[in-house]
């Protein structure tokens, strides 16, 4: 894993977070994150976080992201957002569904 780490790079966390390559790079560089170790076959990196927790961050491919997660370009920053989902007890009695149906 390079230094500077590409924007468009999605990593999965150790903690079931995903993060892209800007965020972790912000994160090291403001000092919130520290890195640990490098590998590079197979490509991951351990780094220590702000509450002092090891993650281990290993990148994946943006098309395997779950439905849940997203990646959002906004200017130069590029991050992985969760996206809501209605839960469907609550869309149901909306349409006014019993529960169950």
């Amino acid at each position: 894993m390079s230094e500077e780490l590409r924007t468009e790079t999605v990593l999965e966390g150790s903690d079931g977070s995903y993060y892209t390559g800007w965020e972790v790079t912000r994160r090291i560089r403001a000092g919130d994150w520290k890195c640990c170790l490098r590998q590079d076959d197979p490509d991951r990196q351990l780094v220590e976080t702000e509450s002092g927790e090891l993650l281990l961050l290993a990148p994946v491919d943006p098309g395997a992201l779950p439905a849940r997660a997203e990646v959002r370009l906004e200017g130069e920053a590029a991050r992985v957002v969760r996206t809501r989902q209605r839960c469907r007890r609550l869309r149901d009695r909306q349409y006014g569904f019993p529960d169950g149906q």
